[in-house]
């Protein structure tokens, strides 16, 4: 990715539907470096912002989210691929 030109945390208004999505992609990450046995804090930090319904991401938390959704489309439930890649869009378009 192209290093963004801006450094303002930038907001989503996410439908119910885009947060679970997003959270779904932030879990398996954790997960994932769980199982590496890797301590990924700043992933589970921003699962807890989802969580708590707070949408503003700065740059490095906008890279941390392209990169789970990235993962996540490898494969996807059905059910979520295409949200994944509107979201995963809009993400990169920020970058």
């Amino acid at each position: 990715m192209t290093t963004p030109t801006h450094n303002r945390p930038v907001s989503f208004d996410l439908s119910r539907e885009e947060a679970w999505v997003l959270h779904a992609a932030l879990t398996s990450v954790v997960d994932r470096s769980l199982d590496a046995g890797e301590l990924p804090r700043y992933a589970r930090s921003i699962v807890l912002q989802v969580e708590a319904d707070e949408t503003d991401f700065d740059v490095a938390a906008l890279r941390t989210l392209a990169d789970a959704l990235t993962a996540y489309l490898e494969d996807p439930p059905d059910r979520d691929e295409a949200t994944a890649a509107a979201l995963l869009d809009r993400i990169r378009a920020e970058l």
